[in-house]
């Protein structure tokens, strides 16, 4: 039940688009028969069918993509009917008219019948997508009745604004949020709308409250809280990584973004939510896995070379296989080329510093050009890394950090990663571990497609000329 409720947005959002695009499909088979078996429009003498399927693929995907970004696939989207309408519309316009373009260059001579076509399946796409999206809401708030994808919420402050933001939230017509309770120093019950919400704790003892009761959202309803206090409360939400809102003030409402669909209209900031969620995640987890299967397949004779020089220049195996912590904490098996001698723990060190004696000639090799990490492409395979994330930790490191570094258990909100942030610039090994945390922090929190592959090319690009650290 844990791992269904912290992935469903992405299961939602998976939900969405399948559905989207089974629409879009659906569009583009009515187009079809209107064009071409009722005959509504001038006759194309032949090739039907492959002069059809170019352009129902262009359409499909062109909508798709529009939708995107005009932030259909936004999570939490709290839209009105008249809302649902406009952005539909916008998305499967934008996807027809760049079908259009697209093929303006290929089909030159055929433009009148794409236009046509086009036409046909812009106003039955537009009328099939705002229906299926009617019927998707309508699915998501019978199971949110149940239960079901429902986001379990926490407000801490019992005063004006923390009445403020229970009573929006008994509003919210989609049921999407449940009121698990109030965390307050001094209060013991508070009434709005009509619900009696008890006081579960004091603000010292959330991270107790937050494990308890499983909670998936934290709205902080004090606007006059110190930096201090906040401080302290996202600290207790580290372990149990739940999600922070925080109904700022008006200095902070004027240089801060707030976030879209909120509650009921309310201005909130998110304080410490990641950038991976719902179709985001998705699409890093897919090509993540492109990613992994195309570099095991293509680098597979070399890496059975790489294995074959290990066990001809030192005694013992050819991989090193070591507990490690990921996502949500779990721990899994990272595997990797083995660079040091077969005795080398026993010796006491932990940390690799420079000329470590206990490297072998081949892993001196292996560690300049990262190439001991390739094997951990199965990990990504597994689902326990991502190719670009934050390097994994052994237990009784992460242990120890939990309490000398501030927010350090917010990296593993992610899975963990082959390369990151932190190490293409420069902190592997023996580095600061607080400025390590600070780059995958800063990553965490501002993922996006684009910073992957930046952070892909960065790693080729040392890669290739040899890392010394």
């Amino acid at each position: 039940m844990t791992w269904f409720r912290r992935n469903w947005e992405g299961l939602e959002a998976t939900g969405t688009v399948a559905l989207d695009i089974a629409a879009l499909l659906a569009a583009t088979a009515i187009a079809y028969v209107v064009r071409f078996r009722l005959g509504w429009g001038p006759e194309l003498a032949s090739n039907r069918f492959l002069f059809f399927v170019p352009v129902n693929l262009t359409f499909t995907v062109a909508s798709v993509l529009a939708g995107l970004a005009l932030g259909l696939y936004t999570r939490h989207r709290t839209a009105g009917p008249l809302d649902r309408v406009v952005r539909a519309a916008g998305a499967v316009t934008v996807g027809a008219l760049l079908t259009v373009a697209a093929t303006f260059f290929v089909i030159q001579d055929r433009l009148e019948f794409v236009r046509l076509l086009v036409a046909y399946m812009w106003l039955s796409g537009i009328v099939l997508v705002v229906v299926g999206r009617s019927l998707l809401i309508g699915v998501r708030q019978a199971l949110n009745r149940f239960g079901i994808g429902v986001t379990r919420v926490i407000v801490v402050g019992a005063g004006t604004e923390g009445t403020e933001v229970l009573a929006r939230l008994f509003d919210e017509r989609t049921r999407r949020f449940q009121v698990v309770g109030l965390v307050d120093d001094f209060a013991t019950s508070v009434t709005a709308r009509g619900h009696r919400v008890p006081v579960l704790g004091r603000v010292d003892s959330l991270a107790g409250v937050l494990s308890e009761h499983q909670v998936d959202k934290v709205v902080v309803a004090i606007p006059s809280l110190s930096h201090d206090a906040l401080l302290g409360i996202l600290e207790q939400t580290e372990a149990s990584f739940t999600d922070v809102w925080l109904l700022p003030d008006l200095f902070q409402l004027m240089v801060s973004p707030v976030t879209t669909g909120g509650i009921r209209g309310l201005p909130l900031m998110a304080v410490n939510e990641v950038r991976l969620q719902g179709l985001s995640r998705l699409t890093k987890r897919s090509l993540d896995l492109a990613g992994a299967m195309f570099g095991m397949v293509m680098l597979s004779i070399p890496m059975m070379l790489v294995a074959l020089a290990i066990r001809l220049d030192s005694a013992g195996p050819v991989f090193y296989v070591q507990q490690r912590v990921g996502r949500d904490q779990r721990r899994f098996p990272i595997i990797k080329f083995r660079t040091m001698h077969r005795d080398a723990e026993l010796r006491g060190q932990t940390w690799t510093v420079a000329n470590d004696p206990r490297i072998t000639r081949v892993g001196r090799v292996l560690r300049r050009y990262w190439i001991d990490e390739l094997p951990q492409l199965i990990n990504v395979i597994r689902g326990d890394m991502s190719l670009v994330g934050p390097r994994p930790e052994r237990t009784s490191y992460v242990r120890q950090f939990e309490r000398e570094y501030s927010r350090y258990m917010v990296r593993h909100r992610e899975r963990a990663g082959m390369t990151g942030w932190a190490q293409v610039n420069g902190l592997r090994g023996n580095s600061s571990i607080d400025e390590r945390t600070r780059y995958d922090l800063y990553y965490v929190e501002n993922w996006s497609l684009l910073f992957d592959l930046r952070i892909l090319m960065r790693t080729l690009r040392i890669v290739m000329r040899g890392d010394v650290a």
